[in-house]
């Protein structure tokens, strides 16, 4: 038998709105979009919305960076959400995010965590 980690000592910590924690748990992925830099590697995830600790971990697999303009060269101006950019400096990168459920380290709780974050 192979011995997992307790979710409890995971110390990255990653916000994710309730849409993304939904979507990872059906499909046990899923993609995300921030202005911070996020190492690859296992996370804890919390709720953005409800500011709790879920009972899950992902792994963050793929990372990609992209400038506004980039984007805009590549795909057009239509096609790219001048909104994601708007906690992000002119001329600074925006980061793409992969990732899945982690289950090969982590050992998942049955049921969602009620403990909370202090701020």
């Amino acid at each position: 038998m192979e011995e997992k980690l307790d979710i409890s000592r995971i110390g990255n910590i990653i916000e994710l709105d309730p849409y993304r924690i939904d979507e990872t748990l059906q499909n046990g992925n899923s993609t995300f979009v921030s202005p911070l830099f996020y190492n690859k590697g296992v996370y804890r995830v919390k709720n953005s919305q409800k500011k709790q600790l879920e009972d899950f971990a992902i792994n963050v697999d793929k990372i990609e960076a992209a400038t506004y303009q980039g984007l805009v060269e590549e795909f057009g101006k239509e096609c790219v959400d001048t909104h994601l950019w708007d906690d992000v400096p002119e001329g600074s990168v925006i980061f793409f995010y992969s990732f899945k459920l982690e289950t090969t380290l982590v050992e998942q709780h049955s049921k969602r965590m009620t403990e909370y974050m202090e701020a």
